[in-house]
């Protein structure tokens, strides 16, 4: 297994040396920290208290520094800067020099402060130009905004009122003749205007108005005609954009920067890391104490560096009562992309066995099975290498690319053996891709070509049954781990008993139902000595299920337990039965890939369309292709990764452990070359 030994350690040093043990703990990336600052100090430690480290000023320039580099390539995006192939790679000092570039730091302040004055420009800009349009809607307004709000013998009030509202306004004008309406012009549904009153008629005139629909506008505190108002305003709107064209120049030459910037942050990023990490230890005027978990195969060499640097000492130390240490993993290469789904689901204990290995073959197998199609394989493939080729030159993590490109490689095996190329109906295939599906089908007893819901696909019932029998033999290999892991702590005797229990239950049931209800007897003889073979190790598997259920407890309590230890029978028959959906994933993949090379058909010779219907048809067999594939593995990675999680891992890991997270910085913008 590759749950690889820890060791504590503790490690003492002058307070001169702490920016180089730091240094050598970040760098070295193998080195968990334990966070002292959570726990009681000892008495025979009473001199030391946490260690404190002012971080606000670092943590005000990295905020500084990503919102101006963030306005930047929003602002100059196409002008300055062009694509960026790969991340620059500069060494450890050189990049911790810019942090003494005080003149960087205060450029990048200009950027944000250039930001925050374009935002404001902006905001008023905005509000102008709503201002503008208000004012536009009332450029025929006869009055000032004065004369509306002046209170006399002679009110003036200004709104709008629906076209079909008007004539009847103007029969209010010969009703009362201390009223007039002022009509304004305008192509809408609503036409403005303006309404003139005695003082004495006012609230009468203003009730009538109101009850034909008129909706008085509040023009607040505008003062002067419009017309002033908006030369005004256009002055205004123009002053503003040169000043934001002014800052638009400012910031082309800010952006000239961008790339130091960028680095820069990384530096910062780097530098607090290093700081936050300070704060996990205990301190004095004159010395820091650091605690951490290191893999004991790299305890020789980090001793030997940090021996290098002088006044340091090193100490493996024992954990405290209770204390559970980290499960750091390392994997073969082949294996270690499917470390994604082992921190997916949690870190093994120190008692659990290391699962990424004992899942990655049956998940790599299972994927390619869900995606079901020789061609999808090849296409995947190709795919996931351009993809694993390009982040390892931005010196990224490939795993995910690394997964789905193994998965690629089973999809093209079993694609081979279905008889799946890119939905090309199995009929019209040569016979010598037909060949390895028929030898698949010939060793499965039962299939006849022809039969209903098989024509265009070449693969019979009986590769459900073959997907049933392989989740069969991984849910037996997960009994077997767990025998395994119990023998290892020490419950030898139980461990035995109760996995055998388990074992002869399975190899007992499934292959007399497989027998008596999907192969109609083609296994063996139903009325042999054989069927009574597998009925006994049934009932001695469930015999000893019982007995090993209810052995905890006492009294009727044993019977209790001993029968619900005995339903799971009926859980692994679930678990099983789990399994078909790589069946029906392969299925339905081959299926939609059947429809759309239908439609290109149609297109191409149905439809009439000479030209048309060929540039059609490519775009519908490329694109539907494309789609499916895309759908194909998102279900595959999900499946999958689902019959893993439940089906696999609850047969024998818990994965309740710590995980092992060794200060590193990762970088966003630059690669920092690490010894």
């Amino acid at each position: 297994m590759s749950l690889d030994a820890v060791s504590k350690i503790e490690v003492l040093c002058h307070s001169q040396r702490r920016e180089q043990v730091l240094d050598t703990i970040e760098s070295s990336g193998r080195i968990h920290l334990i966070d002292l600052s959570e726990l009681d100090i000892p008495e025979e430690e009473s001199f030391l208290k946490p260690a404190s480290m002012n971080t606000e000023e670092l943590v005000e320039n990295i905020s500084s520094l990503e919102k101006a580099i963030l306005f930047l390539q929003e602002e100059v995006r196409g002008e300055v800067e062009g694509s960026r192939s790969s991340p620059p790679s500069l060494k450890e000092e050189e990049l911790m020099l810019l942090l003494e570039d005080k003149r960087l730091i205060d450029d990048a302040r200009r950027a944000w402060f250039v930001a925050v004055q374009k935002a404001k420009l902006e905001g008023a800009l905005k509000e102008l130009i709503q201002e503008e349009q208000f004012l536009l809607f009332w450029l025929e307004l006869p009055v000032s905004f004065e004369e509306l709000r002046r209170k006399g013998d002679c009110r003036m009030v200004a709104g709008t009122l629906e076209k079909e509202a008007i004539e009847k306004a103007h029969l209010l004008e010969k009703d009362i003749p201390l009223f007039h309406l002022e009509v304004m012009q305008f192509e809408n549904k609503m036409e403005k205007v303006v309404a003139v009153t005695h003082e004495s008629v006012t609230l009468d005139v203003m009730q009538a108005l109101s009850e034909l629909g008129f909706s008085q506008q509040d023009f607040g505190t505008r003062k002067g005609m419009v017309s002033e108002l908006l030369e005004t305003i256009h002055l205004e709107i123009e002053l503003i954009r040169k000043r934001m064209s002014a800052l638009h120049d400012r910031a082309l030459i800010l952006a000239l920067e961008i790339g130091r910037f960028r680095t820069l942050l990384d530096a910062a990023g780097l530098l607090l890391e290093r700081m936050i990490a300070t704060r996990s230890a205990y301190s004095s005027s004159h010395v820091y104490l650091f605690r951490a978990w290191i893999r004991t195969a790299d305890l020789k060499d980090f001793t030997e560096k940090l021996g290098l640097l002088g006044e340091v000492a090193v100490e493996v130390i024992e954990p405290e009562e209770g204390e559970i240490p980290p499960s750091p993993l390392t994997e073969k290469a082949s294996t270690a992309p499917y470390t994604i789904l082992t921190d997916m689901y949690g870190q093994p204990t120190r008692e659990d066995p290391d699962p990424t290995p004992l899942m990655a073959p049956f998940y790599a197998f299972f994927f390619g099975i869900c995606i079901g199609d020789a061609g999808y394989g090849i296409a995947l493939a190709l795919g996931c290498a351009a993809g694993w080729y390009l982040v390892r030159r931005r010196h990224g993590n490939p795993r995910l690319f690394q997964l789905i490109f193994q998965g690629g490689i089973a999809s093209i095996f079993v694609g081979i053996f279905l008889g799946g190329w890119f939905g090309i109906p199995f009929d019209s295939l040569p016979g010598f891709l037909q060949a390895p599906a028929n030898l698949l089908n010939n060793l499965l007893p039962g299939y006849q070509p022809g039969q209903p819901g098989q024509e265009g696909f070449g693969v019979s019932k009986n590769f459900l049954y073959l997907t049933l029998g392989l989740g069969l033999v991984q849910l037996t290999a997960g009994i077997i781990v767990n025998l395994v892991k119990r023998w290892k702590a020490g419950e030898k005797f139980a461990a035995v008993l109760d996995q055998s229990g388990w074992l002869l239950a399975t190899a007992g049931l499934f292959p007399w139902l497989f027998n008596h209800y999907l192969l109609n007897g083609a296994l063996y003889n139903v009325n042999g000595p054989l069927d009574k073979v597998f009925v006994y190790m049934l009932a001695a598997g469930s015999l000893l299920i019982f007995i090993m259920g209810g052995r905890s407890a006492k009294g009727f309590g044993k019977i209790g337990l001993g029968a619900y230890a005995m339903y799971g029978i009926v859980n692994l028959l679930g678990d099983v039965l789990s399994y078909s959906r790589l069946f029906a994933l392969a299925l339905s993949s081959a299926i939609i890939a059947q429809v759309i090379n239908q439609i290109a058909s149609m297109l191409m010779h149905e439809m009439g369309i000479p030209v048309l219907g060929i540039v059609l048809a490519i775009f519908v067999v490329i694109a539907g292709h494309t789609f499916n594939i895309a759908m194909a593995a998102l279900s595959g990675f999900i499946h999958t990764a689902r019959l893993q999680f439940v089906e696999f891992f609850g047969k024998f890991y818990d994965g309740t452990g710590v995980p092992f997270r060794p200060l590193r910085y990762e970088p966003k913008y630059v690669h920092i070359e690490r010894e």
